[in-house]
């Protein structure tokens, strides 16, 4: 996909409770960034299954969905700026986390993931050492 493809495509849909598949194993900077942010009725999240990302890829990618109780699985272990950057910002319902297995980071890329997040009881473990 090239740069920003679908950048913010469903930003605040309300109505939207279940997100569509997105099967993409290599993401382009920007391509999802914002793409559900104020969906706040959005309960179902979609599979994450990409292994190589790109600057800015997840950013904002559930900002302030408010029914969200549970993030998706993210398995990359190759992390970019800002990749994961308020991910799930004000999912005020978010009560579970994934792992996040990454052990390099990149800069800003776990920034303001979880913001917000009044329901988590638990935290993910941070592998990470570089």
């Amino acid at each position: 996909m090239t740069n920003a493809r679908f950048c913010n495509l469903f930003h605040n849909c309300e109505s939207l409770t279940k997100a569509p598949d997105l099967p993409s194993m290599t993401l382009a900077d920007n391509c999802y960034n914002g793409m559900f942010s104020l969906c706040t009725n959005l309960t179902i999240a979609p599979e994450l299954p990409a292994m190589t990302l790109n600057s800015k890829c997840y950013k904002s990618m559930f900002q302030g969905c408010e029914s969200l109780t549970s993030a998706p699985e993210l398995p990359s272990k190759t992390l970019a700026d800002h990749c994961y950057e308020g991910m799930f910002y004000s999912c005020h319902n978010l009560m579970e986390v994934p792992e996040l297995p990454a052990i390099t980071l990149a800069d800003y890329c776990y920034a303001d993931m979880f913001r917000g997040c009044w329901s988590l009881q638990v935290a993910p473990e941070l592998p990470a050492t570089t």
